[in-house]
């Protein structure tokens, strides 16, 4: 019942209540209208007349909601930020160890924006949307390479491999970049329908200021650069706040710096004499770089006769070859080879080698064979401003560098850009050599191949060729994408095969020694059912690869 000073008057204030008008609307009444609606629908909570004694007050069930029902988009926008904000940082970050570090960089993030967006809810989500492209960039990084996005990434190699990405992972790249895309856009959207009043720049400076502090004391408490070393950005955590701090000091730098990575070294084959005697003529050399090259029998997946022969020659040393990376990044296996030192050595910047130590490398082994009285020079499957190479390739040593992507005719560019096959690689490079081979000075050429690199989702040769390797690759497997790898090897052992031959001929009696290595497995391997057979012979992806020495023409 109502109380008894309450008229039937006051039927107005009850309508205004229950039609659940917004606060605006209810600030505008008097004080005596406001003790009239609070006496007459207001709960005993919140109502003062409720507890004095003999006063009965009718109680209206929907006014508890009348804060929600009046919110605008603004309001529900920020509430949903606040709830997304710790939930997309902490999927980021992974483990909680890293999870402090990860909440002030989001709100590092957070502050920053907000300078340049006025309003709190539109700065909240630009910092989800700019959170949201570096975690899937950084993600999908990680699951083909095993490594995290780092600033280097950017500043080094974005403008000279995205066209590489582009179209080596069309599949994984271009959905990307739609959902980048769709990010932005949405972005937009909440900038443009959102309004609500701006916040004083001098209130945002300080915001800023104390997000700064808040990070700085974080980032010391958390361990500072060295938390961000090697072994934490392998492991698939830390994407948000590790891709910020080696923008501070945590990731690549302008000036490498040489760190140990275990105290006990490698084990190396013992040395072996020199068997060349006075006046023997110094061997020719080729060393042969062949691209995601892996031996299956590694996952227990057997091999025909004519793979034995390509993994393990017959009148030839061979191995597994522990590399320094998985899915990606020749370079660093690259760099090994050329400078016997582990890209790895360099920490953070192991990625970044070609860039940084361009000119700073004086012992190598193209510039010691140099000095020995070789004729050196390098076969690249790659464009001179690829990661640098070009710049890097002259410091250690090459006399002389041909890149494929601009070789003009004969060299069929057309067929390169479609297959990339290395008979192609094989004969511009004996080509080249055919004059040097009948001189008395002895040549080093080393080659770089490019036919199996990924993706391996997509096929390179038509359905007929090798297509009886591919059936028994994918029914071995269950993979496709070993299937398509099973193709392209094929053709890389005929094609080798082809050009030991020619090389054979080309010789003459004189002698050479070819040096073949892989750099890396491709990334189809970290899913691939041939990983679970139940030899149990690969649990997690390995970082072996491939390396063979034989001599000519005794081959």
């Amino acid at each position: 019942m109502l109380r008894p000073d309450v008229d039937a008057s006051d039927d107005k204030h009850r309508r205004l209540c229950n039609s659940g008008a917004r606060y605006q609307e209810l600030s505008t009444i008097s004080a005596k209208q406001r003790s009239r609606l609070s006496a007459c629908c207001l709960p005993d909570r919140w109502n003062p007349l409720s507890h004095r004694p003999g006063v009965l007050v009718r109680k209206h069930r929907g006014v508890g909601m009348l804060s929600l029902a009046s919110w605008g988009v603004e309001q529900w926008l920020g509430v949903a930020g606040l709830v997304a904000a710790p939930l997309l940082t902490a999927r980021l970050e992974g483990k909680p160890g890293t999870w402090p570090i990860g909440f002030s960089t989001f709100f590092l993030l957070f502050a920053f924006l907000h300078l340049l967006f006025p309003g709190t809810v539109v700065a909240l989500w630009m910092t989800l949307m700019l959170t949201a492209i570096i975690g899937i960039a950084s993600k999908l990084k990680y699951r083909y390479l095993g490594f995290n996005l780092l600033a280097g990434d950017l500043y080094h190699l974005a403008a000279s491999s995205w066209r590489s990405v582009l179209v080596d992972h069309a599949r994984m790249a271009i959905p990307a970049l739609f959902a980048a895309a769709a990010i932005v856009a949405a972005a937009v959207l909440v900038d443009m329908t959102v309004v609500e009043e701006a916040t004083p720049l001098s209130l945002r400076l300080v915001l800023f200021a104390a997000a700064v502090l808040i990070y700085i004391v974080v980032y010391r408490l958390s361990g500072g650069a060295p938390r961000f070393r090697f072994d934490l950005l392998t492991r698939n955590r830390a994407h948000l706040s590790a891709f910020v701090a080696s923008w501070l000091g945590a990731g690549p730098s302008r000036r490498p710096g040489f760190v140990d990575i275990t105290p006990d070294p490698l084990p190396l084959l013992p040395p072996v004499p020199a068997k060349r005697g006075n006046g023997e003529a110094r061997p020719h050399i080729f060393m042969i770089l062949q691209e995601s090259t892996f031996d299956p029998r590694h996952h227990g997946v057997p091999i025909d006769r004519s793979f034995e022969q390509f993994f393990s020659p017959a009148n030839g040393l061979s191995g597994a070859l522990h590399v320094d990376v998985f899915g990606g990044s020749t370079l660093q296996t690259e760099f090994s080879v050329l400078t016997g030192l582990s890209s790895l050595s360099f920490g953070n910047d192991s990625r970044f080698v070609f860039h940084l130590l361009a000119g700073r490398v004086r012992h190598s082994l193209p510039s010691v064979l140099s000095g020995m009285g070789y004729h050196v020079s390098h076969v690249s499957c790659d464009r001179p401003n690829f990661v640098n190479c070009d710049r890097f390739y002259k410091s250690v040593g090459f006399e002389e560098v041909t890149y494929a992507p601009t070789l003009p005719p004969p060299f069929d560019l057309e067929r390169w850009r479609r297959e990339r096959h290395d008979e192609q690689l094989y004969n511009h490079a004996l080509g080249r050599i055919a004059d040097r081979l009948e001189s008395e000075k002895p040549c080093f050429l080393s080659i770089m191949t490019l036919m199996n690199h990924g993706d391996h989702r997509r096929r390179i040769f038509p359905p007929a060729l090798q297509a009886d390797v591919r059936r028994e690759a994918v029914a071995l497997t269950g993979d496709e994408n070993y299937g398509e790898y099973a193709v392209r090897l094929a053709e890389s052992v005929e094609a080798y095969a082809a050009f030991r031959e020619k090389l054979k001929t080309a010789l003459k009696g004189r002698p050479a020694i070819i040096v073949r290595y892989g750099d890396h497995q491709p990334s189809f391997t970290t899913a691939s059912p041939a990983c679970r057979l139940p030899t149990g012979l690969c649990t997690r992806p390995s970082t072996r690869s491939r390396w063979s020495t034989a001599r000519c023409p005794a081959i």
